[in-house]
C-alpha cells in the first residue's frame, strides 16, 4: 500500500512540475539531467556548471552544455561525427526546401587522411566575384580568383571644367609657389567593391596586401609667360593616409614632368604619370595629390619659372585624369 501512494505521489509531482531532473533537484526545463551533480539546489546552475547538463525545453530543444538551447540542437563544445556501423566516414545532410523535393548537400571527411586537418571559416566579407581560398593552416577567406577582373578599381576627370584649380601666386612675377591640393575626379570607371569615393578621390583598402597603383593626368596650361626659356615644374603624387590634407600622410610614389612655354599655342596637352606595386594595410587610404613649388621669374628675367593662374586640362581627353588601384 505504501508503494502505491508513493508511486501516486511522483506522478502527481512529475504532472504538477512538468519538469524531469536527474541528478538535479532544480531542473531547468522538461528534462534536465545534470551529469556531474553539481547544480546549485535554487538559483541557475553557472557556464562551467552547465557544461556537463543535457536538457530538452518544452518546444523539443535540446540543449548539451547549456541549459538554454538557441536552436533544435544547441551545443557548448567540440562535436566528433564518427565512422558508421560499417566504419566508413559520416556525413551531416543539408536538405532543400520540402516543397522542392528531398535532394540535399552532405559534409563528410575524405575516407584517407594522413593527419588531423581543420578548416576555420573565414571571417572577411565576402565580395562580388570573391571565392572562398585557405592556407597551409586551413585557415580560408573570400578572395577574388582573378584579381584584374574582381579588385580593379578605377576613377576618372571627365568634366576639365570641374577640374581647374586656382594656383596661389599663379601669373605673378617674382612670388613663390608652394601649393598641393587633391586631385578631382568626377567619374567611376569601375568599382565592383566600392572601394573609391569618388567626391573626394580617396581609396579606401578593404585587405591587407599588394596593391598595383597607376595615376595620370593630362593638363594643359602654358606658362603664364608663353615664351622661349619659360616653363613650370608639375610633380604628381600617390599619398597614404592623407586624412584630409594633401600635404599629410605619406608620398609613396611620385613622378614630376617640365611644362615649357609654347609660344603661339597656350593649350598644348602633355601627361604626367605614376605607376608601381606597393605593400599596403587594411584601413589605409590613398589619394593622388599634384604639388607645385617654384619661385616665377622677375619681370626682368628672360628664362625661368612661370606659373598660370589656374591649373586646367585637356578638353580633347576623354579621361582627363585616371586613378586606378588593383589588389594582387
Amino acid at each position: 500500500m505504501r508503494k502505491t501512494i508513493f508511486f501516486t505521489f511522483m506522478l502527481f509531482s512529475t504532472i504538477a512540475f512538468a519538469q524531469v531532473g536527474i541528478n538535479t533537484e532544480n531542473p531547468k526545463q522538461v528534462f534536465h539531467v545534470d551529469g556531474s551533480k553539481d547544480n546549485p539546489n535554487t538559483g541557475m546552475p553557472n557556464s562551467a556548471q552547465q557544461m556537463n547538463d543535457v536538457v530538452i525545453t518544452s518546444s523539443g530543444q535540446v540543449g548539451i552544455g547549456t541549459i538554454t538551447p538557441g536552436a533544435k540542437l544547441d551545443v557548448s563544445g567540440n562535436i566528433n561525427v564518427n565512422t558508421n556501423s560499417t566504419g566508413n566516414a559520416s556525413s551531416i545532410n543539408f536538405y532543400e526546401n520540402s516543397s522542392n523535393g528531398t535532394n540535399s548537400v552532405s559534409l563528410k571527411a575524405p575516407s584517407n587522411l594522413g593527419t588531423d586537418r581543420s578548416i576555420i571559416l573565414p571571417s572577411n566579407t565576402p565580395s562580388n566575384g570573391f571565392v572562398l581560398k585557405t592556407n597551409d593552416l586551413g585557415a580560408t577567406e573570400w578572395g577574388p580568383v582573378n584579381p584584374a577582373s574582381a579588385t580593379l578599381a578605377s576613377i576618372s576627370l571627365s568634366n576639365a571644367s570641374s577640374g581647374s584649380t586656382s594656383i596661389t601666386n599663379g601669373g605673378t612675377n617674382g612670388t613663390t609657389v608652394n601649393q598641393r591640393f587633391f586631385q578631382k575626379f568626377d567619374n567611376t570607371v569601375t568599382d565592383p567593391n566600392n572601394r573609391f569615393d569618388v567626391s573626394t578621390g580617396t581609396y579606401t583598402v578593404s585587405q591587407s596586401g599588394i596593391y598595383l597603383i597607376t595615376a595620370y593626368i593630362m593638363p594643359n596650361a602654358a606658362p603664364n609667360r608663353n615664351e622661349m626659356g619659360f616653363y613650370y615644374p608639375v610633380n604628381l603624387e600617390i599619398r597614404k593616409n592623407c586624412g584630409g590634407n594633401p600635404s599629410a600622410g605619406t608620398n609613396i610614389m611620385d613622378n614630376a614632368t617640365i611644362r615649357w612655354a609654347t609660344p603661339g599655342q597656350s593649350i598644348l596637352r602633355y601627361s604626367v604619370v605614376v605607376t608601381g606595386m606597393v605593400s599596403l594595410s587594411a584601413g589605409d587610404t590613398l589619394n593622388t595629390v599634384i604639388y607645385l613649388n617654384g619661385t616665377n621669374a622677375f619681370g626682368s628675367s628672360n628664362e625661368g619659372i612661370s606659373y598660370p593662374s589656374n591649373f586646367t586640362y585637356a578638353n580633347i581627353s576623354d579621361f582627363k585624369a585616371l586613378f586606378s588601384v588593383t589588389a594582387l
